[in-house]
């Protein structure tokens, strides 16, 4: 979603009212800020993730890049987040390596040296090994961004800006499609299992740690820009979610809340059982994304109260009461018709 982003927020006719940013997973792609009458806000997030390390602040820095107001970015934080402290990169992402690489000044910090050092001395052995054109992937060449084409084995490329992806997008990031107002118990995936690809993909979490830096990377991101950093866990389905507390959530929320209390940015934690979210399978359109209205409107609207919180009060760790949500919800009649 990168060069996508960088194709589709260009297109954006007013960058400078643009002040608050979502940066996540797919499973931050179904929030719709506009629906709530957040006009300042665009979404960032993609699976970018698993294709190059720190690709969520280079989501974040290719808005940065294009909103010169941006104020504000929510990251999202989940567990499928860690990575292991060596550089990570898919071959159709090398050409973001420059953009990488930009990030190294942020490394000095001598507290997570050793995790991020790693990161930067790999690409400099693979830029040593391969004559790459380095030109940098950000907004100036947005019309010569190419694609792989999808189809395996085919040969053609396409321009970013074609990709049939951006026609369900408006050009703030938001999925253009109405979600199904709850998912309906006949609807509803089954229970998850122990052989589901979205359990094993956290099995080498634990021997991960301490991962690659990638929240305090981000925390001295928004420090170096003035730009207020949100971390927010969404909530997966209580399924999933006991079987991430086998494979090191614990461990990966006690460094959230470590990185919270160091460089003072709020940690909104809406996965957990308290906070209301994961035992309403019918707010999930799947096991780990809240892709129906009264799902995505409520986590829309946590974040929007935690922040408020942050900003008022100063907590680093907001709770939020979801039946006042879903009270205000009800209220804006906000799903009413689907």
């Amino acid at each position: 979603m990168l060069a996508q982003n960088v194709a589709l927020f260009s297109k954006n006719e007013a960058p400078q009212a643009i002040t608050t940013g979502y940066v996540g997973t797919s499973r931050s792609k179904i929030l719709q800020p506009s629906h709530l009458g957040l006009e300042d806000t665009v979404v960032g997030a993609g699976n970018t993730y698993n294709e190059i390390t720190y690709g969520l602040i280079l989501q974040a820095e290719i808005l940065r890049l294009r909103f010169p107001n941006l104020k504000t970015v929510f990251v999202e934080s989940s567990l499928l987040l860690r990575r292991p402290d060596r550089l990570i990169v898919e071959p159709d992402h090398i050409k973001y390596l420059p953009l990488l690489a930009s990030l190294e000044p942020l490394c000095g910090d001598s507290k997570i040296a050793s995790s991020c050092e790693p990161i930067f001395s790999g690409i400099k052995k693979l830029r040593d090994k391969h004559a790459f054109n380095w030109r940098p992937e950000t907004p100036q060449y947005r019309n010569t961004l190419r694609l792989s084409s999808l189809l395996p084995g085919a040969t053609k490329v396409i321009h970013a800006g074609e990709d049939q992806f951006l026609r369900g997008l408006n050009t703030r990031g938001e999925r253009k499609d109405t979600f199904e107002l709850v998912t309906s118990q006949d609807r509803m995936f089954p229970e998850i299992k122990n052989e589901n690809v979205k359990v094993q993909r956290l099995r080498d979490t634990l021997s991960w740690a301490p991962w690659d830096g990638l929240f305090d990377m981000f925390a001295l991101w928004g420090e170096a820009h003035g730009i207020q950093i949100v971390l927010f866990q969404p909530p997966v389905r209580s399924d999933l979610y006991a079987f991430q507390k086998q494979f090191g959530l614990e461990q990966h929320v006690s460094d959230l809340l470590r990185v919270s209390t160091e460089y003072k940015i709020p940690f909104i934690d809406l996965n957990k059982p308290e906070a209301g979210f994961i035992q309403n399978w019918s707010l999930f359109s799947d096991e780990d994304h809240l892709g129906t209205c009264q799902g995505s409107s409520l986590l829309m609207l946590a974040l929007e109260d935690g922040a408020a919180q942050f900003r008022s009060t100063g907590t680093l760790t907001p709770a939020v009461d979801i039946s006042k949500l879903n009270e205000r919800l009800s209220r804006s009649k906000l799903c009413q018709g689907n």
